[in-house]
């Protein structure tokens, strides 16, 4: 941090003893070291420890919690502005890099700023910076952005940054702060990501991860060693002195938190004062009428033979799959556009049957039981506010209309909105209550603590996707329960997906962190979760199949499950008597 001078020690000896040897000496004189150039700056009237800008942080915007103005203090006095903030998830990292950046604009340090994201997380980085802390960025995604060299602070995602449009002018910049959320994403030293992290200049940064470690003790050696070349030697020294040769057994536990403690803040649950309400999980499968059922099997009938003649119409067959579930409309939208847009189409007969399928279904059964849910909530919570997400325009079109029609309050949240419209709209739900139907565009770095009652009205494939939309709501500020309604109709793929797959691995209690890791290590053959799902679906040959397919991948992810725990307690191994309080001795 500006002013401040404070030793900086990288180890680079290849040695083992060398390099504890090394560390040892180097670092016995730096809490004196520190202490002498705190209490010279305190004689002399110079508080400059002092994070003097939270003073201008908005109360009714953000609630400061110890744990992140500590994390922040000691990023910026402690680590001299280079640190890795691993704290679990729920936490609030963001809000520590808030702290972070905004005692730096106070300090007129932060003449460049280069924040780097997985691409969905961009838009939530900026409203979040915005909102809570009143510092302005531009995001890759608006109209506005020039490029890499015509703003001083900037929000991209990862993957633009390192594109071959713009890695030169990325390079080129010597950046005064450089963020990266999700530095595990960098966890590979082999990758493009890695490499331009790895060439970046900058004078300040901070990494942001709940998971330091998710396969093995290496991810945190090439994190950390993006932050603090040479803190931990060269890789082999790494590996020699700190892993066995089987890679399951950590040695040397008692070094490594040593140098793990210059550089890596990890706040846990348990040590914080955060209350986190409960979460209540009601799911609700619906028999289809006779006509549903009808134009459900007449869809997986067609998925199925499409398929099996083409594999390349996947993402439209499998977006067929997911719409006939979800509402008539949603389905009737997509088919028509096909049959509109390829005049000899192969299928054109089978398109035109589901099409009569569509038009036979007088009553929406869905549509109909969340009345159900609806009227519950309207007579036992205030303002009766609910969240409906779904996946489809269409189904959302569809739901505004017959809840208007019941005379209910509405508002429409998606994508096609203006950032000042989704303000609005969020505004307006706040203080008109009713039901907000909302497309997964809600994602975006929406906060929703006013709220504590949402719907899936259908189910993404992807359990990251369901955790986003809870996440909306079940977070640090809520103070109430949390209840999600799942709806699904019997004897669908849903169904399927929600007690076979969702159920078996207790997905609504876990956190992203952990769906992470599982969803992490069983996609590693290259193939995602609703490929996985979409394959079984299409190959099974009768029902008892399809049940013993479903069966089989829930088996999968309990391992998965399991391994992922075992990596916790991985973790817990390398970070426990992890000192967060910093004390120097």
């Amino acid at each position: 941090m500006e002013e401040q001078d404070l030793v900086d020690i990288e180890v680079t000896h290849d040695d083992p003893d060398d390099l504890v040897d090394s560390y040892s000496s180097g670092i016995s004189d730096f809490p004196f070291h520190r202490q002498t150039v705190v209490a010279n700056r305190l004689l002399a009237g110079q508080p400059d420890t002092e994070l003097r800008s939270l003073t201008h942080v908005d109360e009714e915007e953000v609630k400061l919690l110890e744990h992140q103005v500590d994390a922040a203090h000691r990023a910026l006095f402690e680590m001299d502005g280079k640190a890795l903030l691993a704290d679990e998830v729920g936490l609030g990292k963001t809000i520590e890099v808030g702290m972070i950046l905004k005692e730096m604009h106070y300090r007129e340090t932060d003449d460049s700023v280069l924040i780097l994201t997985p691409a969905q997380l961009a838009k939530q980085w900026q409203g979040e910076l915005l909102e809570k802390f009143g510092l302005e960025f531009v995001c890759n995604y608006d109209d506005e952005f020039q490029g890499f060299d015509a703003h001083n602070r900037i929000i991209a995602s990862i993957d633009t940054a390192k594109s071959d449009r713009h890695r030169a002018m990325v390079l080129a910049r010597d950046w005064d702060v450089l963020v990266m959320d999700e530095a595990h994403y960098v966890k590979n030293e082999e990758t493009d990501r890695y490499e331009l992290i790895e060439k970046l200049t900058y004078d300040y940064a901070f990494f942001l991860t709940a998971t330091p470690i998710q396969n093995e003790l290496t991810d945190l050696y090439n994190i950390v060693s993006l932050l603090r070349p040479g803190l931990f030697g060269s890789r082999d020294t790494f590996h020699q002195y700190f892993i066995n040769s089987n890679q399951e057994t950590l040695v040397n536990r008692d070094e490594l938190q040593r140098r793990l403690g210059q550089v890596m803040i990890r706040n846990r649950r348990e040590d914080t004062d955060i209350d986190f309400t409960d979460r209540v999980i009601d799911t609700r499968t619906f028999e289809p009428s006779e006509a549903e059922k009808e134009l459900y099997d007449e869809v997986t009938k067609y998925v199925r033979g499409a398929y099996s003649q083409d594999s390349g119409q996947k993402l439209v067959l499998m977006l067929l799959q997911k719409e006939v579930v979800s509402s008539p409309a949603a389905l009737e939208q997509t088919i028509l556009k096909m049959l509109d847009e390829q005049n000899e189409l192969t299928h054109r007969d089978e398109l035109e049957t589901i099409l009569d399928k569509i038009d036979a279904i007088d009553t929406v059964t869905k549509q109909e039981r969340l009345f159900d849910i609806v009227e519950e909530v309207r007579e036992n919570v205030d303002m009766g506010r609910v969240i409906v997400f779904t996946q489809f325009r269409p189904t959302q079109r569809q739901v505004l209309q017959v809840l208007d029609e019941q005379g209910y309050t509405t508002h429409a949240f998606h994508g096609g909105h203006s950032s000042q419209e989704k303000e609005d709209i969020v505004d307006q739900f706040r203080e008109e209550g009713g039901v907000l139907v909302s497309t997964d565009a809600m994602n975006e770095g929406r906060n929703l603590q006013f709220c504590n009652i949402m719907v899936n009205y259908d189910l993404p494939w992807n359990p990251m996707k369901v955790e986003q939309r809870i996440g909306r709501i079940h977070r640090i500020g809520q103070k109430r329960e949390v209840y999600v309604f799942n709806m699904g109709l019997k004897d669908t793929i849903e169904e399927y997906v929600l007690d076979r797959l969702y159920h078996k691995i207790d997905l609504f209690q876990q956190t992203v962190g952990e769906l992470s890791t599982i969803l992490t290590r069983l996609e590693d053959s290259g193939r995602s979760f609703e490929d996985e799902i979409f394959e079984r679906l299409t190959n099974a040959d009768s029902e008892i199949d399809l049940e013993n397919d479903f069966d089989s991948m829930a088996i999968d992810l309990e391992e998965q499950q399991d391994l992922s725990q075992k990596v916790e307690e991985f973790n817990s191994g390398v970070f426990e008597s992890f000192d967060l309080g910093a004390d120097d001795d």
